[in-house]
């Protein structure tokens, strides 16, 4: 204990005597309470060794306050406790007293303050800590973590801090979308209580302006970050109806980080109101990007191919150039969504062959219709030696992808099918399917299969796809043109009515993407050159021209945009450019072979000559799938400085809009029948807050800058800048077309084109 040692008179006399230094009178008992600071002394200070004469009081009341020396406070109370100095009036005089108050944030209880001097002692805030928050005297919290890097469980120390405690709490909220009025339910604060029973439990109000307040929080970190960033964006955007009826607009940007790992973050998922005019929807996204201060870094915006969209994407260009010059001159900055495309010549395909799958589809649903049916079908794969656990699909009209998983699942349990009939042929002998059927529907899951597979890899969002694209689109061109002359009058049906719709978009598709196929170091400009000569024969040349001028200018404006942009002796290569090994597709490994040296191309001397000039790198048929374009370009940024910074951003173009479509997923589930009164604020700021958390939570985060800036200092930056306003005029029809197929955006999936 912190016992005050109080002096007599005489005590202090002698010692003041003794050391040179006059001392003043002792006060009363009541005043040499109240702690006052140490006085000076003089000498050596040897003297204060001696013993001090302790008396119980003495002196008048017109005495001043006994001198004492400060003591340093060593208990660990004061963790947890903050001091500060009270005036209060005691028997008509003023006097100063310290208090201490809780630190924890919420804490009003009659003990989390009082007196701090040292006769009071700390007995008191320790009983607060022990009964309110489970903190004992003396006893050291432990906590075990999984150390992933070196397979081992580590203990560490722990320290309860409630504040982390609520963020943790409202992050949950956010992420596993539990309704607000959670933190009321009554079992729910009984298990809260029995963890910590005066843990402060909030009100679903209270939780609501939390989550906006660690909303608007995070949104100035990134805001903070997008300042930092040194490359171009490459946005995707979409449209989406709730079941509130209400139109949301959702902004996806996508970008190259400076460790070349790709990302993506929801920038806004916003309340688009009236009719969504190509008009309106351009200048709410122009808005958007104002408000992000990034109109200056955009490359690309990735759309579907609605009839607004094509409006809005050219009004988005011209209002982009009033601010700083566009690449090539906004040629290359709208991008059809090609999954789109994909998507809209399987539907057309899909319609001509319904018949050729008929019977298939009515025998799936005769078996799945019934449990004693089903029960049958499960015995009969088993005698046939199938795996039962995969189970069969079954098409939706409005999704081919669905029809060719389930002519996948048929096929692979055709012999099942047989068996069953034979077991009851007159129940399914009308809906079997015939041998020239289950023909049909094996000649067309190949080609299905074309279209699935690309459709899944351009789906990706946390690998570049742009590199993929033009490659992809060229086999399905080839195969079409094959298959459209086929002998089969199904398969030929089938491919010609898919072929008009693909080569309405072949025409538009966007030359930076097979630029994207120029900067992979497996195929450089060879590979274009490669699919012009299957496509275009003998004409071939002149597209190939064409394609080398969009190259130069490209090119042109990164040299002209970077500083000191001369080109300086080639380094050493880091890999093996001769190694030879297996490709994927034998045709074009061989082309690849004989043009590995192929440099036709600028003419100047630049890095973009000595890039073509040098041999392709191959790479094995095992190791084409882990292939890190990124990585490559990174280790080769200062070899390449100027056209490490193209790669950086045509790469990190979107060749879809799953990106965009997959918050959608998010938003039906924030936006349920059971939460359909949440106000548009309130939407986005779930929707994109739980995007920024999941993205930190895996590893992707971006180095946060921790804000001293309040939230507002984003709209006095914008204040010169907030130029962009809607106009509502006549408008063009909406033509919706709803993304059909589902992409894993966590892994690049194991498919061949």
């Amino acid at each position: 204990l912190n016992i005050p040692l109080l002096i007599s008179a005489e005590s202090q006399t002698d010692l003041a005597a003794s050391s040179g230094t006059p001392r003043a009178p002792a006060a009363s008992l009541d005043l040499a309470l109240v702690p006052s600071p140490a006085p000076a002394t003089g000498g050596s200070g040897t003297q204060d060794a001696g013993v001090i004469n302790i008396e119980d009081g003495g002196g008048s009341g017109d005495d001043e306050a006994a001198e004492k020396r400060q003591k340093k406070c060593t208990s660990g109370v004061w963790e947890y406790f903050d001091k500060y100095w009270v005036t209060v009036e005691v028997n008509g005089k003023k006097e100063e007293q310290h208090w201490a108050k809780c630190k924890f944030q919420g804490c009003k209880n009659k003990t989390s303050k009082g007196r701090c001097e040292s006769r009071f002692g700390t007995t008191g805030f320790w009983t607060h800590l022990r009964y309110y928050h489970s903190i004992v005297k003396g006893q050291q919290q432990l906590k075990t973590e999984n150390d992933e890097k070196n397979g081992v469980t580590i203990v560490k120390s722990f320290k309860y801090d409630q504040e982390e405690s609520l963020k943790k709490f409202y992050m949950a909220m956010i992420v596993h979308e539990y309704p607000f009025n959670m933190a009321e339910h009554e079992f729910f604060q009984d298990w809260v209580k029995s963890l910590r029973p005066h843990y402060p439990l909030k009100s679903r109000v209270t939780v609501r302006k939390e989550v906006m307040d660690l909303c608007m929080l995070e949104k100035e970190n990134m805001y903070e970050y997008f300042k930092t960033i040194n490359c171009r964006f490459s946005a995707t955007m979409d449209m989406w109806t709730s079941n509130q009826n209400k139109g949301y607009m959702c902004i996806t940007l996508h970008w190259v980080d400076d460790d070349w790992k790709i990302q993506k973050r929801i920038a806004n998922f916003l309340h688009v109101k009236g009719r969504h005019t190509g008009e309106k929807l351009s200048d709410t996204f122009t808005s958007c990007l104002l408000k992000w201060y990034v109109e200056k870094k955009m490359f690309s915006l990735t759309l579907d191919n609605a009839a607004a969209n094509e409006v809005a994407v050219k009004d988005v260009i011209v209002e982009l150039k009033k601010h700083s010059p566009l690449v090539y001159d906004g040629q290359f900055f709208h991008v059809m969504c090609a999954n789109h495309i994909l998507n809209l010549s399987a539907r057309d395909g899909m319609r001509v062959i319904q018949s050729a799958t008929k019977n298939i589809r009515a025998f799936i649903v005769a078996v799945k219709g019934s449990t004693v049916q089903w029960e049958e079908f499960l015995k009969c794969a088993t005698e046939c030696g199938l795996d039962t656990n995969s189970g069969l699909s079954l098409d939706v009209s409005t999704r081919w992808n669905s029809t060719y998983l389930m002519l996948k699942d048929a096929i692979y349990y055709r012999l099942a099918f047989d068996r069953l009939t034979s077991y009851e042929r007159k129940r399914y002998e009308h809906i079997s399917p015939s041998a020239e059927e289950w023909k049909n529907a094996e000649t067309l899951l190949p080609f299905l299969r074309k279209f699935y597979d690309l459709t899944a890899i351009l789906s990706g969002t946390s690998y570049p796809t742009a590199n993929l694209f033009f490659r992809g689109f060229c086999e399905i061109k080839l195969m079409l043109n094959e298959w459209c002359s086929s002998t089969d009058p199904t398969i030929s049906e089938m491919a010609n009515a898919m072929i008009v719709k693909f080569d309405k978009y072949w025409k538009k598709s966007n030359v930076a993407l097979a630029v994207a196929n120029v900067l992979d170091p497996r195929f450089k400009r060879i590979i274009v050159e490669f699919y012009l000569r299957k496509l275009y024969s003998k004409s071939y040349q002149v597209e190939l021209d064409t394609f080398n001028v969009v190259l130069k200018k490209m090119y042109h404006f990164y040299a002209a945009a970077t500083p000191s942009s001369c080109d300086a002796p080639a380094p050493a290569a880091s890999m093996d450019a001769n190694q030879i090994v297996d490709s994927i597709d034998t045709e074009l490994d061989s082309f690849l072979f004989d043009n590995a040296t192929h440099g036709d191309g600028p003419e100047e001397s630049s890095e973009l000559t000595r890039y073509l000039a040098e041999p392709t790198i191959k790479v094995s048929k095992a190791n084409q799938h882990t292939f890190d374009i990124l990585a490559w370009w990174k280790n080769q940024k200062d070899e390449y400085p100027i056209l490490s910074q193209l790669a950086r951003d045509v790469l990190a173009m979107q060749a879809s809009t799953v990106a965009s479509e997959s918050a959608f997923s998010a938003g039906d589930r924030v936006v349920d029948p059971y939460r359909s009164r949440l106000d548009p604020e309130m939407v986005e700021a779930l929707v994109c807050t739980r995007d920024w958390i999941f993205a930190d939570k895996k590893g992707k985060n971006i180095k946060k800058t921790y804000c001293t800036r309040k939230v507002s200092s984003i709209v006095s930056d914008l204040e010169v800048r907030e130029n962009v306003k809607i106009q509502p005029e006549l408008e063009d029809e909406v033509v919706e077309m709803e993304m059909e197929v589902a992409g894993d955006d966590n892994d690049m999936p194991d498919v061949h084109l």
